[in-house]
Parts: structure tokens; C-alpha cells; sequence
């Protein structure tokens, strides 16, 4: 579940058909887009999106599978014990530990050769910091887009941004279509949807099922989505079994069939 590096990159802008500021970075192989309803001054926004992504580029040098200086790799070639790790490496080990506990075991941040790659719960860890960081600072209207988990802010009510699509529903997309569903979260507490599978990225997960090609998780908070979309992946149908209530998922098998939980079909939109 590594990722690869690539090079840090920003941009900004100011979206005016949603009158959103716009910023766009990158850290831990994919990108990060943030964009912000109730910004003051551009400057500002520009300033503490920045600020954001520290948090996360933090996460990528503490957690990369890919850098030889970070502490994981450091741990994983045993020169350092996690018991002398730092409390935010302690921490993350620790979460992972409980996840797959809590999925049944289909949710691993071991590797199969005895190593500990927590890369399927960094990302959307560091991302969830990322945003709590913004709403501390004032911001109450926003979105994260972690290379391609959404997370609303908490106070996003009534916008165009509380509309979330699904792409790349493979294999029931259709060649010409990129968006294939529309979530709208616009009156709900759900505030993240994360999407697994191999429609993107190709197989990049430890199965024990290859019923699902993908899988979108709607949670109230976007690590629980994204652990949960990755757990659906590994399982399959005996994952799908082990939900909570207060998750809804949607999962495509290989030959295109869907299954979802009820709470999915309410929340779907017109595209």
C-alpha cells in the first residue's frame, strides 16, 4: 500500500462560478486539492492552506515507505524499535492495530514479508489534521480532495461542493463518462467519501477477496471511510458483512453488479 514520491507542487486560484479559492499541493505520490468558501483574503487562505500542508508533508516524511530517512523505513530496517519511535508514530501503529481489529483483519497495515506499511491510513490521517488545523483557524466552509478521498468541513452546508462525484466505476462506466454518480451530502453529518479499487491505480492492496474492483465508503469522518473502502477490497463480501450501521458503502464486483448498503440510494443525486 506504498506510495510513490513526487516532487512538492502548489497552485492557487479563485474558482468564480462557486466563489472558492482554489490551492493545490502535492506530498506522498498524489494531490492534495483544498478548496475554501469563507476566505477572507486570498493571501490569507494561500497562507494557511500552506500551513495545512505541512501537517501532511510531516505525515509523508515521518510514514513514506519510499524515503530511507524516514522514521518507518528506519523501523522497518530495524534500527529503531517503536518503542522508542515518536508518540505520533506510536500513535498511527496504534490505530492501524485497532482498525484491523475492528475489520475483521481485512484492513492490514502489515506486510506480507513482516513489515508495517500504514500507507492506507496515513494519507486520510494526515488529511483529516490537515482540515481540523483550518477549522481551528476559522475556516467552516471547505473541502479537501486527498488524491481523490473528499472531506467536507464540518459547518459546508448548501453548496455546490457538498456534491460529490464517482468516477471510473469500472466495470459498469461507460467509456465516454467520467462522473457516474453524484453523492449529495448537502443536509447530512456525512462529511467523507473515500473510494479503493483498481480502476485507478491498479492493484495496489493485500486481497484475501477479488469479489469488488472498488468500493466508495461514506463516513462521517475520512479515515473511517478510507480504512473502510480498503477493508472492502481486501474481504469482500465477508467485509460488506462486518459495516457498521453508521457506515454506507457501495461496492462493484467484476462483472459489474453493485452492492450497497441502504443508506447509499437516498444520498444520490442528479448528475
Amino acid at each position: 500500500m506504498g506510495r510513490r514520491e513526487s516532487k512538492q507542487f502548489a497552485v492557487w486560484d479563485t474558482n468564480l462560478s462557486e466563489q472558492a479559492f482554489q490551492f493545490k499541493a502535492g506530498s506522498m505520490g498524489t494531490g492534495f486539492i483544498f478548496k475554501i468558501l469563507d476566505y477572507r483574503t486570498q493571501d490569507e487562505a494561500k497562507r494557511f492552506c500552506e500551513m495545512a500542508m505541512e501537517i501532511i508533508e510531516d505525515a509523508n516524511q515521518r510514514f513514506s515507505t519510499y524515503l530511507e530517512s524516514s522514521e518507518l523505513s528506519k523501523i522497518n530496517r530495524g534500527e529503531l524499535s517503536i518503542e522508542k519511535a515518536s508518540s505520533v508514530q506510536r500513535d498511527v501503529w496504534s490505530k492501524a492495530e485497532s482498525w484491523k481489529d475492528l475489520t475483521g483483519g481485512f484492513f492490514d497495515a502489515r506486510t506480507p514479508s513482516g513489515g508495517f506499511d500504514p500507507s492506507g491510513i496515513v494519507k486520510t490521517w494526515a488529511a483529516q489534521n490537515a482540515a481540523n488545523f483550518l477549522e481551528a483557524n476559522g475556516f467552516k466552509e471547505f473541502t479537501l480532495n486527498a488524491g481523490g478521498d473528499i472531506l467536507l468541513s464540518s459547518k459546508l452546508k448548501d453548496s455546490p461542493l457538498t456534491r460529490v462525484g464517482l468516477a471510473n466505476l469500472s466495470p459498469i462506466a461507460s467509456e465516454d463518462s467520467f462522473v457516474n454518480m453524484v453523492l449529495e451530502l448537502n443536509q447530512t453529518d456525512l462529511r467523507a467519501v473515500a473510494t479503493s479499487g483498481s480502476s485507478e491505480r491498479g492493484e495496489h492492496i493485500w486481497r484475501k477477496s477479488d469479489a469488488f474492483v472498488q468500493a466508495n465508503v461514506v463516513a462521517s469522518d475520512l479515515v473511517t471511510a478510507d480504512v473502510w473502502a480498503t477493508a472492502l477490497i481486501a474481504g469482500g463480501f465477508d467485509a460488506f458483512d462486518l459495516l457498521p450501521r453508521e457506515v454506507i458503502a457501495m461496492a462493484v464486483t467484476k462483472d459489474g453488479q453493485m452492492r450497497s448498503t441502504s443508506g447509499f440510494y437516498p444520498l444520490l443525486g442528479k448528475i
